[in-house]
This record gives structure tokens, C-alpha cells and sequence, in this order.
């Protein structure tokens, strides 16, 4: 029986809109940027209606219905007042959202438009600053190998333990050289316990203190997975370590009586173990997550939306976030994704397996959805990136293609169906049956389009690599109720694992009806409150 991580493949979210041009722009000192809304498709005679007022039409979007003008502040009422126009806008300057330089020298601030808003939607922002931060706690994961070396880990990491080889003392994935396959373990348990040092992200309890089993492994077809039997000896092994928390960012295949025994027997004993819901879109948890003695969480967005994927059912406890979520990553395998086109930074996500570049710039060409090599036409001479539509075929085969085209870099944007927010895409396997693979980033709905519909003729692609990463699942979630845990632990080490359960469903933000329900279970878990209600010993 295997046991495969739960990190999501395909998932929506929240995304930047495609503005304009920067306002450094040059330019008449009396016009202003401006986007006008209209009820129709913008058509000639409305482009008339602003150079009859003195200004001029800089972007179209017939897509959403409007128009990105220059106009004279004073000529806005009267633009207003047009048949068909139904409001008139400032056009907002949007700056660079570059993580990769930022995050080597500054740490980044929690807020609800970043990879950090878990820690402000479960109040762990609060919580910190009241002084709850995990202090020694041993808060342990159940995973793949772990970078143990990558600047918030490293504060906290202790000990570990191979399940696949316990000999070789070490779960290092450098040391191991699986820092390709396996950098699940080390996102997982940055959203846990990544320390507050003044660089890249930090933890719901930056002060615990981190053992790690590698249960999950790199197989001979490049895939990661584990046996039952391995993920117990690694879960039995931690507990032996002291823990009082493990997270098992992991699920699949069939109940078994033995794994259930044990981990009844490790929570008798002290110890909380805290399981992802699945990705699956089921109305059924995964097992382990299935089992009565563990922790079943399911994953919701920035606003506490459930995510698609995730699944659902009686044994459900909590939801936590778990969309987009930014974390540790092992050196060089994060990506910090984006394109640039029209002078306008416009943020991605990377595609897994797709290769790092500072930035490739060439002639932009639109290939629909790139079901075959012949998609783009008749290519352009020179350096050119292929921008594709979602849909119709798998990323890899639309990448690959793009690749034998002869593309250098490729752009591959949401679709109706499932937009109009981002998504994170795997090309599935680490290279292009032998061949690198090319870089490649994904686009929401709303900024491939407006891309696509653009006067763009080149564009940049950059897939800058960096030791942090943005990733998506039930995986994610988990790790944000493992760290409200074990911040409850910090404060009362003499509860019970019952009673810390116990304590963060009672205190959980309600979603969905009142009261328990199998999408939602108790609700959002909320560090603060969960705290509040925390005795102390």
C-alpha cells in the first residue's frame, strides 16, 4: 500500500488583475491614467468618445469591457454621463512583485494579499504577538526528506530519521540527492515552525522545535511514495522522540488495522497526530486521515473558500488554508515566477519540473491551446515564447510541444472552466522523456487574457530559483492546525491530546452552517482564540 503526498496539482485562486503601464510613463502633466467600464464590447465610437475629450486610448480589454485611457481629471464627469459607460476609474500603479531578491535580505510581513495570509485568516499573527511562538515544543513531521540546512529550518531542526535506510543518519535531501523530487517536508514544515530570522517566511510556531522521518521516498520512475509499514516506523520513531505534535501531510490507498492501532496506542500516549484530508475532490477522507485517533484537516483559500480539491466527510475536524500558500523550499528548487510584457511585471506561479531562468525575453506568439507542434504557425526567427490557454491536453504535452516547436520559454494561462484565478501545474516528471525541460509559468485567467488580447509583440519569462516556493493542497493546510497545536502545547504542556483537539474545535471560526458540518468540519482553526480558551498548567 502507498502513501503519496497530498500537494495539489491544479487549484483557483485569487489573482492580480492586468493593469497598465507604469505612471513614470511619459506623458502630458494635465492627463491622468483612467480605466472606463462599459456596457458593451468597446467599439470605435467609443474610442472617438475619449479623443473627443482630449485624451487617448492606451490598453483595450474587450473581454471584461474597457478601455485603460489618459484623460484630463476635468473631463471625467462628462465621460461619466456617456451612453453606455458605466463607471470611470483611477488606473492604480502596480509595483514589481520580485520575491526572490526581497526574501534573501528581509523576511516577509503576513498579510491576506501574500503567501503568508494562513497566518493572518487563523490568527496567528495575533497569537505571536501575544508571545505564544511554540517555545520548545517538539513539533514534528511525517514527510519526504527535508532541506535541513535552508535558512528557517535550520534554527529549529534536531534530529531525523530515514525510514528507507535508517543507517544512513541522515534526511537531508542534499546529502541524499533527492533535493528534486523531495521538497514536500521542507514547505510542509516551514508553514509549521519556520523561524523568525530576518530573511524569507516564518512559521504559525517559529519557536518549536523540528524531528523529521522520511517516510516518503524518490522510487526508481522518479515518483515519491512510501508503504504503510515505513510511514508507522518513521510516525513510531518520532513519537519516541518526544513529540507532541506530528503532521502527516500524506494519505492514500486502503485502511489498515495495524496503522490504526498504532497511532491509537501513540495518541494514549501523549502525542497528537494531525492528518490531510485528501486532494481528491471526494466526499470521503484518505486514510490515515480517516481514523477516529487522528486529526483530519481539509484545505480553504484566502477567503475561506473551500478549495476545490479538497476532500470532504464524517471524519473531517478542522479546515485551515491551503491555496497558494508561501513556504521553504530546498535551495534552488523554489521559483519565483512572472512575466513581463509592455513594461508591467505580471505575477505567475511556476510549473513543477519547468527550468529555472533569470528572464528570457523574445517574440510573444499566441498558440491557443498548443495540442500539437504546429499550434503557433510558422514560427518567428530568434528567441520566442509560445503563450497558451489551459485546456484540451495535459501541461506536459502543451510544454513539450512548445519545446519541439521551438519554443524557449512558455506562458500558460487559466481558462474559463477553471479561472479566473491561478493555478500551480506540474509538468509531472523531472525532465521531457530526456530532454530539460524548458522554463515554463502559469498565468491566471484574467492576466493571460488581457496578455493575449495586448498590443504585447515580446514579452519576458523569469523562473528565478530561490529556497522558497509557493505550493497548494490539503498538505498545506495540515501543517497550520499542526502549528496552532503545538503553540497550545507551549502554553499548557500537561494537556492531553484530546483536550488540545478538543480546545481548537470548540474555538474555530465557523464556516458553512452552524456548528460541525462534513465540508468545514468544526471550521477554521484560530490560533487566538484556541489560546484564549487554553488553562494554564
Amino acid at each position: 500500500m502507498k502513501k503519496a503526498f497530498f500537494a495539489a496539482l491544479v487549484v483557483t485562486a485569487i489573482a492580480l488583475v492586468f493593469g497598465a503601464a507604469a505612471a513614470s510613463s511619459a506623458q502630458p502633466s494635465s492627463l491622468q491614467h483612467y480605466m472606463i467600464g462599459f456596457s458593451h464590447s468597446p467599439n470605435a465610437a467609443d474610442k472617438a468618445l475619449v479623443t473627443g475629450h482630449g485624451g487617448k486610448v492606451r490598453l483595450s480589454f474587450p473581454s471584461i469591457n474597457v478601455l485603460a485611457v489618459d484623460l484630463a481629471p476635468n473631463q471625467v464627469n462628462s465621460i461619466k454621463q456617456a451612453a453606455g459607460v458605466k463607471y470611470v476609474e483611477t488606473d492604480p500603479v502596480r509595483t514589481p512583485m520580485s520575491l526572490s531578491g526581497d526574501l534573501l535580505s528581509s523576511e516577509l510581513v503576513p498579510s491576506l494579499n501574500n503567501g503568508l495570509y494562513g497566518l493572518v485568516t487563523t490568527h496567528a499573527v495575533e497569537a505571536q504577538a501575544e508571545g505564544y511562538k511554540g517555545t520548545g515544543v517538539k513539533a514534528c513531521v511525517a514527510d519526504t526528506g527535508l532541506d535541513t540546512t535552508q535558512s528557517d529550518i535550520a534554527p529549529n531542526f534536531v534530529a531525523g530519521y530515514d525510514a528507507f535506510d535508517p543507517s544512513k543518519q541522515t534526511v537531508d535531501v542534499f546529502q541524499l540527492g533527492v533535493e528534486t523530487t523531495e521538497t514536500h517536508a521542507t514547505h510542509v514544515s516551514g508553514i509549521i515552525l519556520g523561524a523568525i530570522n530576518g530573511s524569507g517566511i516564518h512559521g504559525v510556531a517559529p519557536e518549536a522545535k523540528l524531528y523529521e522521518a522520511r517516510v516518503l521516498g524518490t522510487q526508481p520512475d522518479g515518483s515519491v511514495s512510501g508503504t504503510t509499514s515505513q510511514v508507522m516506523a518513521g510516525v513510531q520513531w518520532l513519537a519516541q522522540q518526544g513529540c507532541k505534535v506530528i503532521n502527516m501531510s500524506l494519505g492514500g490507498g486502503d485502511k489498515s488495522q495495524s496503522e490504526e492501532a498504532l497511532y491509537n496506542q501513540i495518541r494514549n500516549h501523549g502525542t497528537l497526530i494531525v492528518v490531510a484530508s485528501g486532494n481528491d475532490s471526494a466526499k470521503k477522507l484518505e486514510f490515515p486521515g480517516a481514523y477516529q485517533s487522528v486529526v483530519s484537516v481539509g484545505a480553504v483559500d484566502s477567503s475561506n473558500h473551500l478549495a476545490s480539491f479538497s476532500n470532504t466527510g464524517a471524519q473531517l475536524d478542522l479546515v485551515a488554508p491551503g491555496v497558494n500558500n508561501l513556504s521553504s523550499f530546498p535551495a534552488g528548487q523554489g521559483r519565483d515566477a512572472f512575466a513581463t510584457a509592455n513594461g508591467q511585471d505580471i505575477p505567475g506561479l511556476p510549473m513543477e519540473f519547468a527550468a529555472a531562468t533569470n528572464g528570457i525575453t523574445g517574440t510573444l506568439v499566441r498558440c491557443g491551446q498548443m495540442l500539437d507542434t504546429t499550434s503557433c504557425g510558422t514560427p518567428p526567427l530568434g528567441t520566442w515564447i509560445a503563450l497558451i490557454q489551459r485546456g484540451g491536453a495535459t501541461f506536459a504535452t502543451k510544454v513539450h510541444n512548445a519545446r519541439v516547436a521551438g519554443a524557449s520559454a512558455a506562458i500558460v494561462y487559466n481558462n474559463p472552466a477553471n479561472g479566473p484565478g491561478n493555478f500551480n501545474g506540474t509538468l509531472t516528471t523531472v525532465d521531457d522523456n530526456g530532454t530539460p525541460w524548458i522554463p515554463a509559468i502559469s498565468l491566471s485567467q484574467t492576466d493571460g487574457e488581457a496578455l493575449a488580447a495586448s498590443s504585447a509583440t515580446t514579452a519576458t519569462v523569469s523562473n528565478i530559483a530561490m529556497a522558497w516556493n509557493f505550493d497548494s493542497g490539503t498538505s498545506m493546510a495540515t501543517p497550520h492546525v499542526s502549528g496552532v497545536a503545538a503553540l497550545i502545547f507551549g502554553k499548557n504542556p500537561n494537556l492531553t491530546p484530546d483536550q488540545v483537539e478538543t480546545i481548537m474545535e470548540r474555538t474555530a471560526t465557523d464556516l458553512g452552517v452552524p456548528n460541525y458540518d462534513t465540508t468545514y468540519g468544526w471550521g477554521l482553526v484560530n490560533a487566538q482564540a484556541a489560546l484564549a480558551a487554553t488553562p494554564s498548567p
